[in-house]
């Protein structure tokens, strides 16, 4: 549901794509979420490519998944494309907004009115009922999820020694952008600033792909690499934006 738009898009460019589900998400709804299984969700998405290896594009839990993976096997992407994401989640003003966002989500999902998943996920107007019936999320792996990336800081270990690009959504209010451009300071890596929110690959597909494509044009190379786009999306919380910019590590 997040990525179909994208990934059409991509296609329609000349890119090979594949849209893995993480655990506890859609196909892999079942599945308990946790970090190591999530690698492995990515690590069998990227043998489909044979021996080219994929490029990683994450946004929010997707991010956190590709960089996780990136950082135990970097020898096995050729680069990340992060967004929605940054150098930590455990800042105190996040937790307390996913606490609250991965509480209401997994409730709305265990009583089968997946409506709220779908907004969270962008999804507005008449299309959010038809969108809730695709939003299949496992309460408890959801609830996990939230935990898990409640306590992630890639500070804890060194960057991944890989190609990186991080598009900045500057008008996301769920991940400050001051902390996604303090992601790109700690890669080392340039960045890409688009006018959109957290719900971009939903509500502002055109502008979050022309994004996307140009973070591969930065990663090098004139041939079309392949981007393998994890799943991802929840997390509800507004906080003012020019606080993160002054805290941001």
């Amino acid at each position: 549901m997040s990525w179909a738009s994208l990934a059409e898009s991509l296609r329609g460019a000349g890119y090979r794509v594949a849209t893995p589900d993480l655990p506890g998400h859609g196909t892999s709804h079942g599945t308990p979420f946790t970090w190591e299984s999530a690698r492995a969700t990515v690590r069998a998405a990227a043998e489909r490519f044979g021996p080219e290896k994929p490029v990683l594009v994450g946004l929010s839990l997707g991010a956190a998944t590709a960089l996780y993976a990136a950082q135990r096997e970097p020898t096995s992407f050729a680069g990340l494309v992060l967004s929605g994401a940054g150098t930590c989640w455990n800042d105190r003003h996040l937790r307390s907004g996913l606490t609250v966002a991965a509480a209401v989500g997994a409730l709305s999902a265990a009583v089968g009115r997946r409506e709220l998943l779908a907004h969270a996920a962008g999804v507005r107007g008449r299309e959010i009922v038809s969108a809730a019936r695709d939003a299949d999320v496992g309460p408890a792996q959801l609830w996990c999820a939230a935990r898990q990336l409640m306590q992630f800081d890639v500070r804890n270990t060194p960057p991944p020694p890989i190609r990186s690009a991080v598009i900045v959504l500057t008008e996301d209010r769920r991940m400050p952008p001051g902390l996604q451009r303090a992601l790109a300071r700690y890669l080392g890596c340039p960045h890409v600033d688009v006018a959109a929110d957290h719900d971009a690959p939903v509500r502002q597909t055109a502008r979050f792909s022309d994004a996307v494509q140009t973070a591969l044009t930065l990663l090098g190379g004139d041939e079309k690499i392949s981007p393998l786009s994890a799943q991802t999306g929840f997390a509800d919380r507004k906080e003012q934006e020019d606080h993160y910019d002054r805290t941001a590590p």
